[in-house]
């Protein structure tokens, strides 16, 4: 690994030391100081973030939004927290479920179960949910540049005990863990450019991945919707939701499906979903394929 790779694999590494030995009510201080100089100092992405809030809630006033995008930056950052405090912060939190049974059910069936999520909520208490109950989870993960960086969030997320591919690895890979019985966890709510299926994301088109669809039609898994949210500051609650397939739909319906459970959720939740990314980057022309917003 190169000097500045391990200078930074190290740094991070003192940092999650420093934060686990915080108590909650210091890391909610911190975090909410950290909140404040980034949503008033540094406000990265925070045009896109606004521009994003206003399609998707156009009959808000603008206080309302910029409200739900200053707890927005509060969620990120105390999620980001806990996750440096791992394991400390999992166990230490409240955690209620709903629809486990389901995908203990989707497991027995021994096809593998495809577990959908947005960038929406505390997606780290999550996968070490997944982890510390012994589900063989494996996410679909983007690799960081920097390598230090990318050593370290996978070392920390892997002590649960899930697993990672990398998005762009080999399909083979992928359909390789439905195969074994296991549970293949993708994101699915980022722009997919020219590759992707054009669904409904708050009354707009929004060019979606269609991986998801695809592996349930080509291998017969079952998916499930799954969504970890803060009801209080560090008070959990995990969703797991049947996606309403039917015989006969096709890769725009099913995108569609857990497309609307998600957005579903961030109505309820606003300041939970990742606001920053450029969901609709990708605009639908009349003949139905899609064309980068200049």
């Amino acid at each position: 690994m190169r000097k500045k790779y391990r200078l930074t694999y190290n740094l991070l590494a003192v940092t999650a030391r420093y934060v686990r030995s915080l108590s909650v009510a210091n890391r909610e201080r911190l975090a909410q100081r950290l909140a404040g100089v980034v949503f008033h100092y540094f406000p990265i992405r925070k045009d896109i973030a606004l521009r994003n809030l206003r399609r998707a809630f156009p009959a808000y006033s603008s206080n309302r939004r910029q409200t739900i995008l200053k707890y927005c930056y509060l969620s990120y950052i105390r999620n980001f927290l806990q996750f440096f405090a791992l394991p400390d912060s999992y166990r230490r939190a409240p955690i209620t479920i709903n629809g486990k049974n389901l995908l203990d059910t989707a497991l027995r069936e021994g096809k593998g179960v495809l577990l959908i999520a947005g960038h929406f909520g505390s997606w780290e208490i999550l996968a070490a949910w997944l982890g510390y109950n012994r589900y063989p989870f494996v996410g679909v993960a983007q690799r960081q540049k920097n390598r230090g960086a990318d050593k370290f969030f996978r070392e920390l997320r892997e002590r649960s005990g899930i697993r990672h591919i990398f998005r762009k690895a080999s399909l083979d890979k992928m359909y390789a863990v439905l195969k074994n019985g296991e549970i293949l966890g993708l994101a699915s709510d980022q722009d997919a450019r020219k590759r992707g299926v054009f669904v409904k994301f708050f009354d707009q088109p929004a060019s979606t991945p269609k991986g998801a669809a695809m592996f349930h039609l080509r291998q017969g898994a079952p998916m499930l919707f799954i969504s970890c949210y803060e009801t209080k500051p560090y008070q959990y609650v995990i969703d797991i939701e049947p996606i309403p397939v039917k015989r006969g739909d096709d890769v725009t319906a099913i995108t569609q499906q857990f497309t609307s459970l998600l957005e579903k959720k961030v109505r309820q939740y606003p300041s939970q979903y990742f606001w920053f990314h450029r969901r609709w980057k990708t605009k639908i022309n009349e003949s139905g394929s899609g064309r980068k917003q200049p």
